[in-house]
């Protein structure tokens, strides 16, 4: 069987050697290499490249004898020239046009009538010279030194662009005349004498622009990345000596991205129906990405292109016009002629308004056009734009099949509207955009970097010290404080009773071994509190000393029986560790654990601590103070027998475990307007996650001012050996204390007996430089910057001079305040919020990436709109902070999106 070919009447028209209309040349079937088969697996292939590209406008203008070259660029930048137009250049390309028909013609030599083998040079070699010389002649004049600067600009861009491979250098040539414009300039080699040469297969691209256009590009009209499968009309021609097989076999191997439509002529079908149906799908209103056409084309002079439809009809260009203007405004994108002589059909369609055509300039074998077309679908399947997949198509045609198919890589080229974004076809569905969420490489290092950081306890302690000053500010400024908004009496039950160094000199204590606390000065403080009505009271000193200060050890077991016997409960600190060897407590020859409480005081500098599941063999020291106050508060008028539980006196089992026991019968029935905080109490506990790095464990809110959490106590002003008018009186002492009668000498107060009821006492170490459990100095810590902050000047000094003024029982009080108000402040973790703000980032660089027309306003507005909306973030976390008790961290999310939203894809 063979295949024919030809020049005016297109792609393959006629059949063994019968000759059709024009110049046709018949060839051995035989001769020609199986087709490269259209790989499907490709299609699977993630390749989305996203160059960007420096456009350079190139118009080529022949007058008479001579050519105008200009060079236009960014902000109006010019460059002009004028070379001679060569003579032989004419001729030079009609020798090569004739050798290229003649070569694909007859590709043997042929046996003459005399009976004596006259061997005919090789078409094939006789194209290659005529390439060559063709070629030659082209370059030389290209290398005009008129036209030097122009090589000059657009060389120095793709060498600029060399050290990123994703970028193209672009030229968009115009051309005035038909002699012209079939010229081969995609394969102009712009170099110079002082730059490596760089081939039209290097970073620089030719596209031909149409001289005439008669309508523009409406940018709300073009979806730059689609998100959906494609949509393809394909329509097949007069297939009279041509083979569509392979067309339709890779276009069918598109169907995996995209939806393909076939329509063509069937024998039972006559050509005007036929010309109908083709007008109503390029109208159809759900419009069509792609437009692909494959058969017999030729050129004409008044209809802008011919295309045979059927063996009996052609279809005009200039006939379907309105209907390819309605097909362009429904969102045709691209369209490709696999098909003979399409220069015409391109500028025709380009002027009006379609933003890229695919063509070839000359008549096209039709094995030439399978191979072609197999490439260019490849390519495209990799989401390459369609001008990189036309380059690989050449390049596959000339590097590997220039043997077979010689010259035929000078064949297709690409006509672009000025004002168009190059089409691709992009990934859609479900794992296709979840791969292009997945970080870059250079993502996943930053994202990596700033997860490792926020893994760190001291940058963690860090950022939380910072965000709660912040708070505090915020407070301030905004008059959310409660003694602020509303002066009067601080409403906290919290009494904070210190011994501090002005305690120990006024009172005249002397340490015990220069270290441990006078068990006698702590029996003084509970007589104190006891006949001044005290309920609950906590001491925050491990009594385990009894050995060394007997008499002592015997004063405050006194003390300790007659405030039980006044039905007073106390609770002392401990260090209950798992191992034996490591609990630290009260001594029974002190205190019955069947008649008191004691709970672990450990605590971490900035979180409260909860009770695990198992709060009978482990309970904070804070929590049991406040669970015991409310109690005793909601139960007031009732004994403890009927309340469920064991008086003190007669109490067989440890009397935390009962109050326990209490409690988690108390949550577990329904809440009563009596027994709701009991029953949360019962129910809080500590996270389970919070055992990893502290996570959602709530915070101890400094942000609070201590004034509001607690009042402090010096333990010589409550024995009465001391005063201090500069601090505010104990409340319950006057009728009226209020922050702006604090300190004022003189104040007229009316003073009442001194009471403790109805407050939680803890008794702790003030700051002396000796307290601590196991070292000196131990219960002493360095003040955090919110409570620096509410101490104004003071505060400030001593965080500055580093001095650890800030003691366990002020953390304690803070703790125990929480959990009375329920204030629990659960913060949100760096780590994940760093994971939240990468993907809002990566969302905000994709919709970047489908605007592109719009990325010069995108990174000019960036900074700004960042601050903006920090700003903005900034203040709603603050206010969502106080309202519902969530800390959003603000510093390292910001920074992971504004690392996220600028970073180039790779």
């Amino acid at each position: 069987m063979w295949e024919v070919w030809g020049g005016g009447a297109g792609r393959g028209r006629g059949e063994c050697g019968e000759l059709g209309t024009g110049s046709l040349f018949s060839v051995p079937c035989s001769l020609f290499p199986k087709t490269q088969r259209f790989v499907p697996h490709l299609i699977q292939k993630r390749y989305i490249s996203n160059m960007k590209s420096n456009i350079f406008n190139l118009k080529v203008i022949k007058i008479k004898s001579g050519c105008n070259f200009e060079l236009s660029w960014e902000n109006g930048k010019t460059i002009a020239a004028i070379v001679d137009y060569p003579q032989d250049l004419d001729q030079g390309y009609q020798d090569w046009k004739q050798a290229y028909i003649n070569c694909y013609k007859n590709l043997r030599g042929k046996v003459p009538k005399s009976g004596r083998l006259t061997v005919m040079k090789d078409p094939a070699g006789l194209l290659r010279e005529a390439e060559a010389r063709f070629l030659s002649i082209f370059h030389s004049w290209l290398r005009d030194g008129e036209l030097y600067e122009i090589r000059e600009e657009i060389a120095k861009a793709a060498t600029d662009s060399s050290i990123n491979r994703r970028y193209w250098v672009d030229i968009l040539l115009t051309c005035n005349c038909p002699e012209l414009t079939r010229l081969p300039w995609e394969a102009w080699e712009i170099s110079t004498t002082t730059r490596t040469n760089l081939s039209g297969f290097g970073t620089i691209r030719i596209a031909r622009v149409s001289k005439t256009i008669h309508a523009g590009i409406s940018h709300n009209k073009i979806i730059y990345s689609i998100r959906r499968r494609a949509r393809v009309l394909a329509i097949l021609g007069d297939e009279k000596g041509l083979d569509f097989e392979e067309d339709r076999k890779a276009l069918a191997h598109l169907s995996k991205l995209a939806e393909i439509k076939f329509i063509g002529w069937q024998p039972e079908k006559d050509s005007s129906t036929l010309k109908q149906e083709i007008v109503k799908e390029i109208t159809n209103p759900r419009g069509w990405d792609i437009l692909f056409f494959a058969g017999h084309s030729n050129e004409t002079a008044f209809t802008g292109g011919e295309l045979h439809i059927a063996p009996d009809a052609s279809l005009g260009i200039q006939e379907i016009k309105q209907s390819l203007q309605q097909g362009i405004a429904n969102g045709l994108k691209f369209a490709i002629f696999n098909s003979c002589d399409g220069i015409s059909i391109a500028e025709s369609l380009i002027a009006l308004g379609l933003p890229q055509v695919a063509v070839m300039a000359e008549p096209i074998h039709n094995q030439v056009a399978q191979v072609f077309i197999v490439q260019f679908l490849n390519s495209l399947a990799e989401y390459k734009d369609v001008h990189e997949a036309l380059r690989d198509a050449c390049a596959f045609l000339k590097d590997q099949q220039n043997l077979t198919y010689p010259s035929a890589y000078l064949i297709p080229t690409l006509f672009r509207h000025p004002q168009s974004v190059l089409f691709r076809l992009e990934p859609f569905g479900l794992g296709h955009s979840l791969r292009n969420w997945l970080p870059t490489k250079k993502e996943a290092l930053w994202l990596s970097a700033w997860l490792t950081v926020s893994l760190i306890p001291p940058v963690q302690d860090l950022l939380l010290e910072s965000r709660l000053l912040l708070q505090a500010g915020y407070r301030q400024v905004t008059q959310q404080v409660q003694w602020q908004a509303n002066p009067s009496p601080v409403q906290s039950p919290v009494r904070l009773v210190q011994i501090d160094n002005k305690s120990l000199k006024q009172d005249n204590v002397k340490l015990v071994d220069g270290r441990y606390m006078d068990y006698g000065y702590l029996a003084s403080i509970l007589d104190k509190l006891v006949t001044s009505k005290a309920r609950i009271i906590g001491f925050d000193y491990i009594l385990d000393q009894d050995k060394q200060q007997p008499d002592n050890s015997k004063q405050l077991r006194q003390s300790i029986t007659e405030a039980i016997n006044r039905n007073t409960w106390l609770v002392w600190a401990a260090i209950e560790a798992d191992h034996p060897a490591d609990y630290y407590g009260v001594s029974d020859q002190i205190a019955n654990l069947n008649q008191t409480m004691e709970g672990d005081i450990t605590t971490y500098d900035w979180y409260v601590e909860l009770p695990s599941n198992n709060c009978d063999q482990s309970c904070p020291f804070s929590y049991l103070l406040v669970l015991s106050y409310c109690l005793r508060d909601q139960d007031s008028g009732t004994t403890q027998l009927a309340m469920g539980l064991p008086e003190l006196q007669d109490s067989n089992q440890k009397f935390r475990t009962s109050v326990i026991d209490l409690v988690n019968g108390s949550h577990t029935q329904a809440d009563t307007q009596t027994n709701t905080q009991v029953a949360w109490l019962g129910r809080v506990k500590s996270p389970a996650i919070a055992y990893f790095l502290q996570w959602f464990q709530p915070i101890i809110d400094y942000s609070l001012p201590p004034e509001q959490v607690y009042q402090r106590i010096s333990a010589c002003e409550l024995l009465g050996s001391c005063s201090s008018p500069l601090n505010p009186p104990i409340l319950g002492d006057f009728d009226m204390i209020t922050p702006q009668n604090w300190g004022v000498r003189g104040a007229k107060l009316t003073k009442r007996p001194l009471t403790f009821n109805q407050t939680i006492v803890i008794v702790a170490s003030g700051g002396y430089k000796e307290a601590g459990v196991d070292q000196e100095g131990q219960d002493n810590n360095l003040l955090p910057l919110p409570v620096a902050f509410w101490r104004r000047s003071q505060g400030w000094r001593d965080w500055f001079d580093s001095k650890s003024s800030f003691t366990g029982g002020e953390a304690h009080s803070y703790i125990a305040h929480h959990l009375f108000y329920q204030h629990l402040v659960i913060p949100i973790p760096n780590t994940l919020m760093i994971l939240l703000t990468a993907v809002l980032g990566k969302g905000f660089r994709l919709i970047k990436q489908d605007y592109p027309e719009q990325q010069q306003w995108w990174f000019s507005n960036l900074g700004n709109a960042c601050l903006l909306c920090w700003l903005v973030y900034c203040l709603i976390s603050l206010q969502i902070y106080i309202s519902l008790k969530v800390l959003l961290p603000t510093l390292m999310p910001l920074v992971v999106f504004r690392i996220y939203s600028v970073t180039q894809r790779e």
